[in-house]
């Protein structure tokens, strides 16, 4: 089955649990091989956005592998958004371990 992309504009992105994310707004393709790599949403609502990444202009990226199937809505796995979610965190450094102690004297 094919779609075109400019019939998914405006379509309604849910999750596979029920939850409304917002609508289509446009579709990001890697220019090399023409697969899709995100979908670009318009948020239904801000509280959205705290599990989503998101472009400058605070639409939510949602990366093309979450798809699970597109019908009258889109329809996204949330456990994907998770596991996606946590790749796009910066990591932070491991803590600094303090100096190794100079090794201790024999004892007689």
């Amino acid at each position: 089955m094919q779609i075109l992309a400019s019939k998914l504009k405006s379509v309604g992105v849910i999750t596979d649990r029920g939850l409304q994310i917002g609508k289509v707004n446009d579709v990001i393709f890697d220019e090399k091989d023409g697969k899709i790599i995100s979908i670009v949403v318009k948020p239904a609502s801000r509280e959205v956005l705290g599990t989503i990444q998101r472009d400058e202009s605070g639409n939510a990226l949602v990366p093309f592998s979450a798809v699970m199937s597109i019908r009258d809505y889109v329809v996204v796995n949330e456990r994907i958004l998770a596991i996606q979610q946590l790749k796009a965190q910066p990591r932070t450094a491991p803590e600094t371990l303090p100096p190794a102690l100079p090794p201790s004297p024999p004892k007689e």
